[in-house]
């Protein structure tokens, strides 16, 4: 069997689409499952940012959550994957992570996105345009306040007359530095920025191939050498669909109607990002139909951790590598609750 030497990290994501599911019952199995992944070491769980659909719906507030799931468990890292930085004030990004982090004695970690659904910037659609600028200054502050120092607003006073005013956040953070993830799909500029900035990477295989994922690792470790920082620091995770106990073969029948469900739901979430729908009706349903299909096999044959654990464990140390030093398994995406169990007990063995 292969060692835990030779694999990356092993941690949680949960990224649920609850269309059909009572949300206080999936609330209620998030933090079950949180608890077991606590106890059988798993290093961190991770929640998304998602608003406005069911696709990842319950999570519309990563910090509410997180809160929650620090005061269920003991020492499993509690992170964020991820916060729209650009819908959000900084100050009020450091206030909640800043008690995530007292409430889980020092196990919060956060990445950061730009963010991507149109939908979304109904919040703050003065940053749409503008948003990974907006990211970056705002990460800035995040950081600055984090370490304690003071941030400068202007105070309207009457006769509305802005004054600056000086601000910290408190409470003071249970971790001198917080731990920041960047959150990026194909782009090698983002993964050059995270470099460059000492940041960690936190990524996927939605929009890049094994062979992108291997060639942006590199580019990651050059900018952090060229920056200063040691090449061999910093984490790069990896988001990758997740389900273990019997072989292979046997699994990848039970696990083909619960993906097509999950792809469908976010290529719904996806649609006004889409090119322009074709007036015929008939070749758009074709066009989808195809697209769908063709995204069930890739993540069947290439972009899942699915198998027993030794094939686990085989494709582990492949992705270990190739430059992935944390795997976040998504294991929610339609799969039975006792079968997310029993890949958490199958991929605790080799930890």
């Amino acid at each position: 069997m292969t060692t835990s030497r030779e694999i990356p990290a092993l941690s949680l994501f949960c990224f649920a689409d609850v269309a059909r599911d009572n949300f206080a019952d999936k609330y209620e199995q998030l933090l079950s499952t949180a608890r077991l992944a606590d106890t059988l070491n798993f290093h961190a769980i991770w929640t998304p940012e998602r608003h406005f659909h069911t696709f990842g719906g319950m999570f519309a507030n990563p910090s509410v959550v997180s809160a929650a799931l620090a005061a269920c468990t003991q020492r499993i890292g509690i992170r964020a994957g991820s916060v729209v930085l650009p819908l959000h004030d900084p100050l009020r990004v450091a206030e909640e992570w800043a008690i995530v982090d007292n409430l889980s004695h020092g196990r919060a970690g956060v990445a950061f996105a730009s963010g991507w659904q149109r939908n979304d910037f109904v919040l703050r659609a003065e940053n749409y345009r503008q948003r990974q600028q907006v990211l970056f200054s705002s990460l800035a502050q995040v950081q600055a306040l984090w370490r304690g120092e003071s941030v400068t607003r202007h105070e309207l006073s009457l006769p509305a007359q802005p004054e600056p005013v000086s601000l910290k956040t408190w409470p003071a953070p249970f971790q001198t530095e917080i731990p920041v993830w960047l959150t990026t799909g194909s782009n090698p500029d983002l993964f050059t920025e995270a470099g460059k900035r000492g940041l960690n990477v936190l990524t996927h295989l939605v929009s890049q191939t094994r062979e992108q994922l291997v060639e942006n690792c590199a580019v990651y470790r050059l900018a952090r050498r060229q920056a200063g920082f040691d090449p061999a620091e910093g984490t790069v995770t990896l988001m990758l669909h997740t389900q273990a106990g019997a072989a292979r073969k046997t699994l990848l029948p039970r696990i083909k109607p619960a993906l097509t469900g999950y792809l469908q739901a976010f290529m719904a979430l996806s649609d006004n990002l889409s090119q322009p729908r074709v007036a015929d009706a008939e070749q758009n349903e074709k066009k989808q139909a195809y697209t769908l299909k063709w995204g069930v096999e890739k993540y069947l044959n290439h972009c899942g951790l699915f198998g027993s654990a030794q094939e686990c464990a085989d494709q582990l140390a492949r992705l270990r590598q190739e430059g992935i030093d944390e795997v976040a398994c998504l294991m929610d995406f339609g799969m039975p609750q006792s079968s997310v169990e029993e890949t958490l007990r199958t991929l605790a063995t080799l930890l």
